[in-house]
């Protein structure tokens, strides 16, 4: 251990290389941090650690950064053998990869390396170290000006004095940006490590070393040692493209995603403790990958996906931060680690998860974030641990319509997968708005007023009224004959009920049993879930497969009588829905006993009948905190679905809205949306 020590001191006592001195003067050494794990041995150059698996993280002028996947290189031009033999303690260099031509400029490589810093937000004028990795052109005249920069002070504290070229053996179309240099002659690429300060991941990963088409954790903490972290690539790695619309996008991915390499807690401990890391990798999420995304982390969940609310109600896992308001707000569930990550770090694109009865529209809803519940069987939940099959479907959020939009039209499309689809074209014949007195108004009359101005703003769009009704009233006027008389909310009464507590239940029942024969005793679940199972247990199959039946029944009802869709995904009608609360929700208040939620309200509504409906942000209502002792504001949303196959239609809908109204279109990170 005292050896260890000394040798750290001796390293960071020992000599600064050329290009690597004080900030004052040119670039500080990037520091490698410590991993936190311990079993086999490693040593990067001095220093000794003891770990299991480790990944290089280094900092580098205040910031993380993890060595990433490498490239063997060939290298070229002056210099680099001496960087080495010269004595340079440090096993990788920060560089930058130029693609110069003969007819580059100085202007144009100027422009290029500005373009960098504005367009992504891992690369920094850090990576301006003595060295430039050339690619193309390495005549005297691409020294010259690249020197030229330097004596120009057209960038400032940037003096080149190795430039190296690529040599014609290697890969063709290295993608230029910030890279890290090492000492066996690989170009390594440069992942920003941002911490985890609002608690949402429960695994963060990297590519895996052995498995092409896995990952690994990354085992990194932040600068503080505090927050667990994430590692995102240059997005200049990345080029669009009909094959890679996705080309560079970061997701994170809900807990019951099953990914390989990697475990899934289902913020469970007696879980963790049972199984090894997922051998496959969801479907959808492959999807995903083949477009391009990069897949950063999985996000924590309610318990088994299920109800919980922060936070007495997690026990094994702490519940994540809603950064909205006072930052003390409810940040709802099961989705709700992928809403928090979304509404918080500017560094992430979209979130993934599930929602079976609002597991992705209430974490938008009191998010402040664009929703998706995809209509039920548009997308594949093979790899997805389930909840319940009858109600299970994929789930997208967003902090913009237009990236939802365009993630929708490129993944869901049953017919063909691989193709992007069509948006379908419903201005010829625009849908009936249905406005359902069953539940509306809202009880806080600053939501309920938002909400009205909406539904103006898509009369408008539309050019009809909206149709005030009662989906109950309608029931009684052409009621179906299975339900022998009976009113909708008697007939319906246990058709969600006994599908959802059975699945619940017995889908974890293999579970139950390895954690039993492994430890002995039953396994340990918070105080919601046990309620959860207990009612489940009750519910035999016999009563599952009824409510099934009548569920077939509401579904041919409401299709039939209310709405529905044509061939080409539009539908006929779009209904409004409540969603969300205009009222606080402190997440340091003891929740209530948990309740079963009836069948007939407006959760329910698209879960039951397998629509999609979408989650729009639509302003905010300010509240007294109790916690900052001043005016913050609460999201507000509004909510709208549609037959089942009609997203894209309901997409499009959205984005024409706010578009034409001068709605925003995007919300922000961070306490407001606005």
């Amino acid at each position: 251990m005292f050896s260890s020590l000394l040798n750290l001191f001796r390293n960071l006592l020992a000599p600064v290389p050329s290009g690597m001195r004080n900030t004052n003067d040119k670039l500080l050494p990037p520091r490698e941090r410590s991993p936190n794990n311990f079993g086999a041995e490693t040593h990067y150059g001095d220093i000794y650690i003891p770990h299991s698996k480790s990944h290089r993280i280094i900092e580098l002028n205040g910031g993380n950064y993890f060595v990433g996947p490498k490239t063997k290189v060939v290298l070229g031009g002056e210099g680099v053998k001496e960087l080495w033999a010269n004595g340079t303690r440090q096993e990788v260099i920060p560089v930058v990869l130029l693609s110069i031509t003969p007819y580059s400029s100085a202007d144009s490589i100027l422009e290029t390396i500005h373009g960098f810093q504005a367009s992504d937000d891992v690369y920094s004028h850090q990576f301006l170290s003595d060295i430039v990795i050339v690619q193309g052109d390495v005549s005297p005249k691409t020294k010259d000006i690249l020197h030229s920069l330097a004596v120009k002070g057209r960038l400032a504290k940037w003096s080149p004095s190795h430039i190296v070229g690529l040599g014609p053996s290697n890969a063709p179309g290295i993608p230029q940006g910030p890279y890290f240099l090492t000492s066996d002659n690989c170009l390594a690429q440069a992942w920003r490590v941002y911490p985890d300060y609002q608690d949402a991941f429960t695994t963060t990963f990297v590519p895996s070393e052995d498995n092409a088409s896995g990952f690994e954790p990354l085992d990194g903490v932040s600068l503080e040692g505090l927050w667990r972290t994430i590692a995102v690539p240059s997005r200049l790695y990345s080029t669009v493209s009909q094959d890679k619309p996705l080309a560079g996008r970061r997701i994170s991915v809900k807990d019951n995603f099953r990914i390989s390499g990697l475990k899934t807690t289902h913020s469970n401990r007696a879980f963790v403790d049972t199984y090894g890391p997922d051998t496959i990798t969801a479907e959808y999420i492959q999807f995903l990958m083949r477009l391009g995304a990069v897949i950063v982390g999985k996000t924590k969940m309610c318990a088994f996906a299920s109800s919980e609310e922060a936070t007495d109600q997690w026990i094994d896992f702490h519940a994540p931060f809603n950064p909205r308001g006072d930052g003390y707000q409810s940040p709802s569930g099961s989705t709700t680690g992928g809403a928090s990550a979304l509404a918080s770090y500017p560094w992430l694109d979209f979130s993934i998860g599930t929602d079976t009865t609002g597991s992705i529209r209430w974490p938008a809803a009191w998010n402040g974030l664009f929703g998706l519940r995809t209509s039920w069987g548009i997308a594949s939940l093979t790899g997805v641990y389930p909840s319940c099959f009858a109600m299970d479907t994929i789930g997208l959020l967003a902090r913009g319509i237009d990236d939802m939009k365009s993630l929708a039209t490129m993944t869901l499309s049953p017919s063909a997968p691989e193709r992007t689809k069509t948006v379908p074209n419903w201005t010829s014949s625009p849908p009936k708005i249905l406005y359902p007195t069953d539940f509306f108004p809202h009880s806080n009359p600053d939501q309920q007023r938002l909400v009205e101005s909406f539904v103006d703003d898509l009369e408008s769009l539309l050019s009809t009224q909206k149709i005030e009704f009662s989906i109950a009233e309608r029931w009684k006027e052409c009621p179906p004959p299975e339900a022998e008389g009976k009113g909708i909310k008697e007939y319906i009464n246990k058709t969600a009920y006994y599908p959802f507590y059975y699945d619940g239940y017995n889908e974890f029942q293999q579970f139950r049993e390895d954690y039993k024969k492994k430890y002995g005793k039953p396994v340990y679940v918070g105080p919601y879930m046990r309620w959860k199972w207990d009612r489940g247990m009750e519910v035999t199959l016999e009563q599952k497969e009824q409510a099934l039946k009548e569920l077939e029944v509401y579904q041919h009802w409401f299709y039939e009588n209310v709405m529905a869709a044509d061939g080409d995904g539009i539908s006929n009608a779009i209904l409004i829905l409540p969603c969300g609360s205009g009222e606080p929700k402190y997440r340091d208040v003891p929740n209530g006993p948990p309740g079963v939620v009836p069948p007939y309200s407006p959760n329910y509504i698209a879960s039951m009948l397998k629509l999609p409906q979408v989650v729009v942000p639509i302003g905010e209502v300010p509240y007294e905190s109790r916690i900052t002792n001043q005016t913050e504001k609460l999201p507000i949303v509004g909510s709208i679905a549609a037959a089942p196959g009609s997203d894209l239609m309901l997409l499009d809908i959205v984005e024409s809205l706010l578009k034409t109204k001068g709605r925003p279109r995007s919300v922000a990170t961070g306490r407001t949306m606005f």
